[in-house]
């Protein structure tokens, strides 16, 4: 795809055209969601060999319900599997688009999300089908930089309009909260420049902003020795108190944030921020663990959902860990579950996290919560399990687990997750252990740019401040907690 065109025409369109999804855009979204779909389907082909003949029938069946949907103008999968509603939702949850329905820009990304279905189908067909013959004479042809690169072309100033406007039109921040994150991004445009290609922004590029941080003077609009200088004099002064490490991990979380919002919509094909933080003073066992990295955790996923090295001998060894990484509750928390604890409310699955029962506790008033079941632990077949266990006659979820006064009902999944799992996967660190799965749901949340007291209240952490712990007692709606659980 060709670079971006100008933005500068959006100048002509006023407040309307915040809320119209552009033509490019639609294609570069779709564009690098098939494409990353690709790219695992190659990954699986490398690893396992060529596509059985139920994967190439469905493949192929796919290229002919999306070619059929295009010409007919009717769902591609005819309503057999989901709609076209069910697919641009999944999209607009994923991406965080806006697509209202009956709109032109609805339809048109229908018409797009077709074609670029189809075309993913033959991509991955023929791909497995070069296989089919060796050649020894064609070399891959090589690419220059500027042919790879079809991220777009976005100045860091327009992605950050582009990124507030959708937040604080979705409300996912205080008006406190998003003016001391514009404070961050202004200071993120103020190191980079605001013309800089946000395509551009790699990682030597977070890391000069980490380093710049550190020199950063705390106060500096209100501090007669910063006020008024410029970036470059301030960080030259000497005897400045600078940022606490705290405060820069909130800058960076916030810029990590903007960069996986700039991901999921097709500006940048990589979050030059993510993961990227100070460790601060250790303060208790708790701030002793570390989050997993992104990687960490596709492999444990590999694993849990593969079992290919054959680690995954008992059903809570797959369960427990899913539960753990997809809703990041406490290990005691998830293995003392009741089947009774699995429901839905208002049309949403949920685990409902309560002290109901023999042997059951809390670590706090604010550890009795609804925790949304993720999407990922639906489609992986969670109630399925919850249906088998049911018909067995059992009460609770992990009927094998023995309590124990100290450890409640956690000792088993987390000598085996810790002793066992980790260690045979070669990620086993002091720091890397079950509770780390708690640690990168926080991550994860945050950096996605959900408000932090929706974080604590998916994860069971007091929430603070006066409004918060006294005049907002009913507490999130479950269907808010979703959407943000979903950002993981």
């Amino acid at each position: 795809m060709a670079r971006w065109l100008s933005y500068e025409a959006e100048q002509l369109m006023a407040k309307g055209a915040a809320s119209i999804m552009r033509y490019d855009e639609m294609r570069a979204v779709l564009k690098n969601h098939f494409r990353v779909a690709l790219q695992r389907k190659q990954d699986h082909i490398a690893a396992h060999g060529r596509l059985d003949h139920l994967e190439v029938a469905a493949l192929s069946n796919g290229y002919a319900f999306a070619q059929e949907a295009e010409q007919a103008k009717q769902d591609i999968f005819n309503g057999l599997v989901q709609s076209d509603d069910d697919l641009i939702d999944g999209f607009s949850r994923r991406y965080g688009l806006t697509l209202e329905p009956g709109t032109d820009a609805y339809a048109q990304f229908r018409t797009e999300m077709r074609r670029a279905y189809r075309d993913y189908c033959k991509a991955a067909l023929d791909y497995d089908q070069s296989l089919g013959t060796y050649s020894y004479t064609d070399s891959m042809p090589v690419q220059s930089d500027q042919a790879r690169d079809e991220t777009p072309k976005v100045t860091l100033e327009k992605i950050v309009q582009r990124f507030v406007d959708e937040e604080m039109r979705a409300e996912r921040w205080t008006r406190h909260s998003a003016d001391q994150k514009r404070q961050y991004l202004d200071v993120l445009q103020e190191i980079l420049g605001k013309g800089r290609d946000i395509g551009s922004v790699r990682a030597p590029e977070a890391q000069k902003v980490k380093e710049t941080l550190l020199r950063y003077p705390k106060n500096r609009n209100k501090n007669p020795k910063t006020r008024g200088l410029s970036l470059e004099a301030v960080l030259e002064l000497k005897g400045i108190e600078t940022l606490t490490v705290r405060t820069i991990n909130a800058y960076l979380q916030t810029y990590a944030a903007l960069f996986a919002w700039a991901r999921r919509n097709g500006y940048v094909q990589e979050n030059a921020f993510d993961g990227v933080s100070l460790r601060e003073k250790r303060r208790s066992q708790e701030a002793d663990r570390d989050a997993f990295s992104p990687a960490q955790v596709d492999h444990m996923l590999r694993e849990l959902l593969t079992n290919k090295a054959g680690l995954i001998r008992k059903e809570f060894q797959k369960w427990g860990p899913l539960i753990g990484i997809y809703s990041g509750a406490r290990l005691n928390e998830i293995c003392q579950i009741h089947l009774k604890d699995i429901r839905q409310i208002d049309g949403i699955w949920c685990f409902d996290l309560n002290d109901e029962g023999e042997g059951k506790k809390l670590k706090n008033m604010s550890s009795r919560r609804c925790v949304p079941i993720h999407s990922q632990l639906l489609e992986n077949g969670f109630l399925d399990y919850v249906s088998v266990v049911r018909e067995r006659g059992a009460e609770r979820l992990f009927p094998d687990f023995s309590y124990s006064a100290k450890e409640g009902y956690g000792r088993t999944l987390g000598r085996w997750f810790n002793e066992r799992f980790l260690v045979e996967l070669g990620i086993k660190t002091e720091a890397l252990v079950f509770h780390s799965l708690r640690h990168t749901m926080v991550t994860r949340l945050m950096q996605a740019g959900v408000e932090e007291n929706l974080v604590k209240a998916i994860v069971g952490h007091t929430r603070e401040g006066v409004t918060q712990q006294h005049y907002f007692k009913q507490g999130y709606t479950v269907t808010q907690l979703k959407d943000a659980l979903e950002r993981y």
